[in-house]
């Protein structure tokens, strides 16, 4: 699989564009290609192929996706094809974890990191058996070049930063025949569709696609249900919610992106949604000023009450009305930022921002 997958990348990257691939899948008749969330173009090819896996044999469509190198001014984007699923995965942290554990892809995966940011409600035994990289709380970036060599890595998903030139930069990847892949979700601009559009393009990638259809429907089925029993009027007007993630001396908090939709969807509106990022560091001053009428503690690793503690005793937030009317909830933050159970953790939201809808 390596070989051909990395001819196909070589070719992309010598001519900086996708369109120079001439001899690639990406090129070949019989191909639909589909837009994505943020102008990204991908390709699916209509005729099948018959590959090896460890197991069994299968039919599996090759498969190209466009690389959005420039959302993070990494380099120019360029293609990735597809020509039998990747068997080495690497995932860094839960968020990502959790998609591939999700469509029961563990045996396709090399290792993972939990990172700080621990999956806290949802349960996979594959957590338990897919080796991890690095110990509990540190992320993949903190592991040496020759710890991800050692593992034959063919495929590795995290945030954009993790390809950086100062970690894991996509000529690194490419030299050493690892296909990286940064998710849609975790642009600033994302929402619930980017999380579908991953589901979607792994579901492709591993040949699992009925699978990710149908985990992308029931996430779909779950946010209707939420939808239905708040009801327009709590659409309408929303409670403020100040979302603490981290920090004592200026809080890092969530304003649009992934977690801005889960909190629209959840009956609320994040009282950053006017900073156009996904996540942002204002000041401590800007949420007194600015009084929300619920706080939202992203937890880590079961560290919520620690937090919940510096909240009630900062000479900053211990006389804000949702500190003083008991309003203090939270939630799981891998799921916050788009994962598998990014629907489930809306309804969480949505039973302790809007209760008397759940009754």
């Amino acid at each position: 699989m390596k070989k051909k997958v990395i001819a196909a990348m070589i070719c992309a990257a010598m001519v900086l564009s996708a369109a120079g691939c001439g001899n690639t899948a990406a090129n070949t008749d019989g191909k639909k290609t589909v837009t994505g969330s943020k102008g990204d173009e991908y390709a699916v090819t209509d005729s099948a192929m018959a590959v090896e896996t460890d197991t069994e044999k299968s039919e599996y469509e090759p498969y190209t996706i466009t690389l959005n190198l420039e959302r993070s001014g990494i380099g120019q984007n360029m293609e990735e094809t597809f020509t039998s699923a990747p068997t080495k995965v690497i995932a860094d942290g839960d968020q990502m974890a959790d998609f591939f554990f999700d469509l029961g892809l563990e045996d396709h995966m090399a290792g993972f990191t939990r990172g700080a940011c621990w999956s806290t409600v949802n349960e996979y035994p594959a957590r338990e058996t897919v080796p991890k990289i690095t110990d509990d709380g540190v992320n993949l970036s903190n592991a040496s070049k020759e710890q991800i060599l050692a593992t034959g890595c063919d495929f590795m998903m995290g945030w954009d930063s993790l390809f950086s030139e100062d970690h894991f930069s996509v000529s690194f990847c490419l030299d050493n025949g690892i296909i990286p892949y940064f998710p849609y979700c975790c642009s600033d601009s994302a929402t619930f569709e980017d999380i579908y559009k991953d589901y979607e393009v792994l579901g492709n990638v591993f040949g699992v696609q009925d699978l990710a259809e149908q985990k992308v429907q029931a996430m779909k089925d779950k946010l209707a249900e939420v939808e239905e029993a708040l009801g327009e009027e709590v659409y309408a007007d929303p409670v403020t919610v100040f979302v603490y993630d981290s920090g004592e001396d200026a809080p890092f908090t969530a304003c649009q992106g992934v977690p801005g939709d889960m909190i629209k969807k959840a009956g609320g509106i994040s009282i950053f949604d006017d900073i156009d990022k996904g996540w942002a560091t204002p000041s401590w001053e800007e949420v007194v000023q600015r009084d929300p009428d619920v706080i939202l503690i992203l937890d880590y690793d079961y560290d919520t009450e620690e937090k919940e503690e510096f909240l009630k005793t900062s000479s900053y937030t211990k006389d804000l009305r949702a500190v003083k009317e008991g309003r203090i909830y939270s939630a799981c933050c891998s799921d916050m930022q788009g994962s598998a159970g990014s629907a489930g953790c809306v309804e969480i939201m949505a039973k302790q921002f809007h209760p008397d809808k759940f009754e």
